[in-house]
């Protein structure tokens, strides 16, 4: 199966180069092998001070981070990663995107209102990990709760 992939443009000067690409999955592959080999690629620019985030998103799915400064990788596969294919929404869709967060701080800022500040939703949805490793303090939590009952 070949999956169309893109990626959003970090400036005005990256809208330079297409960002799209066709990319061959087989029944082994997983979404992290796909994440780890454009990395291994380039394919993701590097940014002044390589601290920004890149989300894997198929189908609506928000599936998977990538944090360039630490290197890491977060997946929501709280019982392991299965293959694409094995899901049939994943298998069904030929479209995969990924969106670039600025820094830590809006990529944490929208996990957190993604699920309006609920931390046991946060947690069960497999976010928990990656929110975590941005290390929010209380005030800046609230000060997000404020935005959003805006």
């Amino acid at each position: 199966m070949n999956l169309s992939i893109c990626r959003q443009s970090v400036c005005r000067r990256d809208d330079a180069e297409a960002h799209s690409r066709t990319y061959a999955v087989d029944s082994s592959t997983r979404f992290s092998d796909i994440f780890l080999d454009l990395i291994q690629q380039k394919y993701f620019p590097r940014v002044f001070g390589n601290n920004v985030v890149w989300t894997l998103f198929c189908d609506g799915d928000d599936l998977m981070s990538w944090k360039t400064k630490e290197n890491k990788l977060y997946s929501r596969f709280v019982d392991g990663e299965p293959t694409i294919l094995s899901v049939k929404r994943w298998a069904n869709s030929s479209y995969i995107s990924f969106h670039y967060y600025a820094s830590p701080n809006k990529r944490a800022q929208q996990i957190f209102t993604m699920f309006g500040g609920l931390k046991f939703h946060i947690w069960h949805e497999g976010f928990m990990p990656e929110y975590e490793s941005y290390h929010i303090s209380q005030a800046i939590e609230d000060a997000w709760r404020k935005m959003s009952a805006k």
